[in-house]
């Protein structure tokens, strides 16, 4: 990632592209005979016209998913088989000044589209099933006046280097990241910490805690949040003890190895901030652009080879994680 904020070098078993912060994912495609569907996040139930979208009775079914079926009904390119999946942006055009699909308001566009989402990845409609094809859909399947659907690839962008500090700082701290990391000790016990599933539950939850918090890890502040997390639990008074007694010998146990750990992620926090902040310098290198002084919600990179995907969002105060849970504790008290 590195490489191609500052060095514009494009990796193409390593793609990249915008994570952007929209509503609520869906899917958009024709099937096989060449008739256009629409589908509700994970796709185990296709409407193929209105009324059986309405027939569902959920309300925001029908706000999202007709206008995204009438949408693509008017896909006259898109191929039979094929199906787009995206978040939802806007289903009306927008005021004249910006629009907010979840948290980040985003400035709005100069179309004139009514129907507006932001497509990540692109399938292969085999009867019922969907085989996932790219992380980079063609556009072309899609064009329409009556859709806003930004391009969120990377490829073909161009970043200006980043000055000398920074990038001295970044090659450093990623260097003193591979250092630890390379220690077999602690590889071993680190591939362990799955095999206990209520203590990678009560780690999860941790470092959930922490991205929309302090942004900082440490093995003291684990300690503290395992109490909370073990007290929460639904179980008897004895369970808990001795579901903590259990989370506390561990940590004390490998007390060194969490350090290192938590050493090597808040380096590693500390790297992936400095190049999201290169990426706001960037904005208007893309189709969508965020309100202002506000910044998109990450990087997503993806492994073609094994399919894994890494997601890159600033943690802490000033993160989306923060500032996500601050917006839907604002909702909450308006009902």
């Amino acid at each position: 990632m590195f490489d191609r904020l500052h060095n514009n070098t494009e990796d193409p078993e390593h793609p990249m592209s915008l994570k952007v912060d929209g509503g609520m994912s869906f899917l958009m495609g024709k099937d096989e005979e060449g008739k256009p569907f629409v589908s509700y996040k994970s796709a185990k139930q296709r409407f193929y016209s209105a009324k059986d979208i309405i027939a569902t009775g959920k309300p925001h079914y029908e706000k999202l998913l007709i206008p995204a079926l009438y949408s693509t009904m008017k896909m006259k390119s898109m191929p039979a088989g094929t199906a787009i999946q995206a978040d939802h942006l806007y289903d009306e055009k927008p005021g004249s000044d910006n629009f907010t699909s979840n948290t980040i308001p985003y400035s709005t566009p100069s179309t004139s589209a009514s129907f507006g989402f932001a497509p990540h990845s692109q399938y292969d409609v085999r009867g019922k099933d969907l085989i996932k094809t790219s992380n980079e859909p063609d556009h072309s399947h899609f064009k329409s006046d009556q859709v806003f659907a930004p391009k969120l690839t990377f490829s073909g962008k161009k970043f200006e280097a980043m000055n000398d500090e920074v990038a001295n700082d970044i090659q450093t701290k990623m260097g003193t990241a591979r250092a630890i990391l390379d220690d077999q000790g602690l590889k071993n016990f680190a591939s362990t910490l799955p095999d206990d599933k209520k203590f990678h539950a009560a780690l999860q939850g941790y470092s959930n805690h922490v991205a929309r918090t302090s942004g900082v890890r440490s093995t003291d502040d684990l300690v503290k949040h395992v109490g909370t997390h073990v007290a929460r639990r639904k179980v008897s008074s004895g369970l808990k003890q001795k579901e903590l007694d259990s989370h506390m010998q561990k940590i004390e146990d490998n007390r060194e190895h969490f350090d290192s750990l938590f050493s090597v992620h808040n380096t590693l926090t500390d790297v992936k901030h400095h190049m999201t902040r290169h990426l706001r310098d960037h904005h208007d290198s893309f189709d969508i652009r965020p309100h202002r002084e506000d910044e998109h919600e990450g990087i997503v990179a993806t492994s073609n080879s094994t399919g894994t995907t890494a997601k890159f969002v600033p943690e802490g105060p000033d993160g989306f994680a923060a500032k996500n849970a601050a917006r839907s504790l604002e909702l909450r008290k308006k009902k």
